[in-house]
């Protein structure tokens, strides 16, 4: 493993330490994975702890380094590489009280702790050697003395931005299932091509390290960065590990885009009519079949309208973009009423 270290694994005292991790690529659609992880890179002030430099793992034809000027005369590559930082003490909700376990620390015969460190992940998926790639992953963990992992993946689904994204999840740890379960959050019965993060929930396994991952679902036409699903993935992270972790700020970013996606939809009928179909289907069902897939039906479908009264949606996700970007630039401009005003609230 290529590893340029920032600090002394010796030196770094973690406490119950859980890796988070999340790749940018497939997987992260409107950056709900990756954007959760970078999240907490910057709201708890995390330590670089090291660069991963992933040369042999990715087709440079496919994920190209990127070029950026130096000065005013120079250029530079920056090359596709994983990046791992840590977080000494991360409050837990049970403040240091003695009282039971929770759920993820009970095997341990010992009470939770009163703070855990978190070594945070994120790298773009490798294209080359995942078996290779993911027992790495697990080593250096390892190494760093986790024993829970937790990777995050989002992707676009038939969900309206009007509603809470919905988020499904699995673990490899009986007890973090039950967890999963008491939180509300399901397992998704998904079958079929998977993402890097099953690969290194896998390895961590095989390593002794128990994985919980957790996946939420976004508009499938609002193809922006997404705090909403950032912040489903947060909520549910810190309900399971017992971290005390202000999401307030993530939360608020969430509810602006609401309100800007409001206001964009109100200019655009087809869009306003197919929003609404996806509230019908949402409320109704309230589950996804598979991350990017329809909702599960509980019911035969009814036999279809030989005569529908609409057609489906043709829209540029693009252009949903730009009537984002413009509706912002008009406001900035002066005269537009609050986008929280039109947020629909949303449960605890």
């Amino acid at each position: 493993m290529n590893l340029e270290l920032h600090l002394n694994l010796a030196e770094l005292d973690l406490h119950s330490p859980v890796m988070i991790g999340a790749f940018t690529g497939w997987a992260d659609a409107s950056v709900g994975a990756s954007g959760a992880v970078r999240f907490l890179i910057e709201a708890l002030g995390a330590e670089r702890l090291a660069t991963w430099d992933g040369d042999e793992f990715y087709d440079f034809v496919e994920l190209r380094p990127v070029s950026r000027t130096v000065g005013a005369r120079d250029r530079t590559l920056d090359w596709p590489h994983g990046e791992f930082w840590v977080v000494r003490d991360v409050p837990t909700a049970l403040g240091g009280r003695a009282t039971a376990p929770s759920l993820a620390d009970r095997h341990d015969d010992r009470d939770a702790p009163a703070t855990r460190s978190l070594l945070l992940f994120t790298a773009p998926e490798p294209r080359l050697r995942w078996r290779t790639y993911s027992r790495e992953l697990a080593t250096f963990a390892h190494s760093c003395g986790v024993r829970h992992a937790s990777f995050f993946g989002s992707a676009f689904a038939d969900v309206p931005h009007t509603r809470p994204p919905l988020v499904t999840g699995w673990a490899t740890d009986p007890g973090l299932r039950v967890r999963l379960e008491t939180l509300g959050v399901p397992f998704s019965p998904y079958q079929g091509p998977s993402s890097m993060q099953s690969a290194a929930i896998e390895a961590l396994r095989n390593a002794g390290i128990s994985s919980v991952s957790l996946f939420s679902n976004g508009p499938h036409y609002l193809p922006v960065p997404n705090a909403n699903l950032s912040f489903a993935l947060l909520r549910r992270l810190c309900a399971v590990f017992d971290l005390a972790i202000n999401l307030a700020p993530l939360r608020e970013t969430g509810d602006q885009l609401i309100g800007q996606a409001n206001h964009a939809v109100t200019e655009r009928a087809e869009l306003r009519e197919h929003v609404e179909r996806l509230e019908v289907q949402y409320d109704a069902q309230g589950m996804p079949l598979a991350p990017g897939e329809s909702l599960r039906r509980t019911e035969p479908e009814p036999e279809p309208d030989p005569q529908p009264d609409y057609h489906p949606l043709e829209v540029d996700p693009h252009e949903v973009v730009r009537e984002l970007e413009d509706f912002l630039r008009r406001r900035a401009q002066g005269g537009q009423t609050d986008p929280e005003e039109d947020v629909p609230e949303r449960p605890a």
